[in-house]
């Protein structure tokens, strides 16, 4: 059934309050730490009531603080935080991608380095298969985590708490005659995974894609990233996947390493921040 569009105006209204919410932010900076509505509505030629109505609304989800003795507003923790996790992710492509590129040399297929964000595989290197069957898949993109070789890699890795979340909230949804749907079926093989140190996709997100990922670990113990080998038709009983099995751990143990794994952990008296870079909500 044909549906109006939502007016220019509307949609144009919604555009215009997300650029003057950036252009809050950005005025922020070390010179202005600190700025009132008056200051800011001056600064970006806003009236005050726009600015206020903005500043409420950044408050509610964290972005900005008020300072209750004088009210005026800096920045808050949840920017760092997303600062943060672009510089993680950033520093772990440049550690990682001279392993992977030795993975690739080895076995000439896809291979993905990933994380976990909000319940979904994200893709954040990728090196392309030389052959012309291959995987589809683009750095960015989302995909499943409970039936892919990437996704049991990183879930396996959860606290059973957050698994037992994540199964809450995203479901077992079923893409192929192999997808694991039953929560304890899933609770199962993922303790499998650990034990083994890698996860296996048999066709269980797209029929004819077969993965072979491994956890990466960092300096705190925790996994932080997965990486997998990717092939189009492969048996996984077969020498050569488990070949493309041994190149995988090889890798990510060396990736692991190389971000400190294995080395003597610095104090975490605060507690291990679980959301540096894998970041279920």
């Amino acid at each position: 059934m044909y549906k109006t569009p939502p007016s220019p105006r509307s949609n144009n209204y919604g555009i215009r309050a997300v650029e003057r919410a950036i252009a809050i932010l950005k005025a922020f900076s070390p010179a202005t730490p600190v700025l009132g509505v008056t200051e800011l509505a001056r600064t970006l030629k806003l009236h005050k009531s726009t600015v206020h109505r903005l500043l409420a609304t950044l408050e509610q989800s964290g972005f900005v603080t008020q300072d209750p003795a004088h009210g005026r507003y800096r920045l808050g923790l949840p920017l760092f935080e997303l600062g943060s996790l672009v510089v993680n992710s950033m520093e772990l492509q440049h550690v990682a991608r001279p392993y992977l590129e030795d993975a690739h040399r080895a076995c000439g297929e896809t291979v993905h380095l990933a994380i976990l964000d909000e319940w979904d595989v994200v893709y954040i290197d990728k090196i392309e298969s030389i052959h012309q069957v291959r995987m589809h898949s683009q750095v960015g993109r989302r995909a499943p985590a409970h039936c892919t070789g990437l996704g049991k890699a990183l879930l396996a890795g959860l606290p059973a708490g957050a698994l037992d979340q994540f199964i809450q909230r995203r479901g077992l949804r079923g893409y192929t005659s192999r997808t694991i749907t039953a929560p304890e079926v899933l609770r199962n093989h993922l303790a499998l995974v650990r034990q083994r140190g890698h996860a296996i996709d048999g066709g269980e997100h797209e029929e004819l894609i077969r993965c072979a990922a491994a956890p990466i670990i960092d300096h705190t113990g925790q996994v932080v990233a997965a990486a997998s080998i990717a092939a189009v038709g492969v048996d996984v009983e077969s020498a050569q996947f488990k070949e493309y099995v041994s190149l995988i751990t090889a890798c990510t143990r060396a990736i692991s390493e190389a971000l400190g794994h294995g080395r003597a952990a610095p104090s975490t008296a605060g507690g291990v921040n679980a959301d540096r870079y894998v970041r279920p909500r």
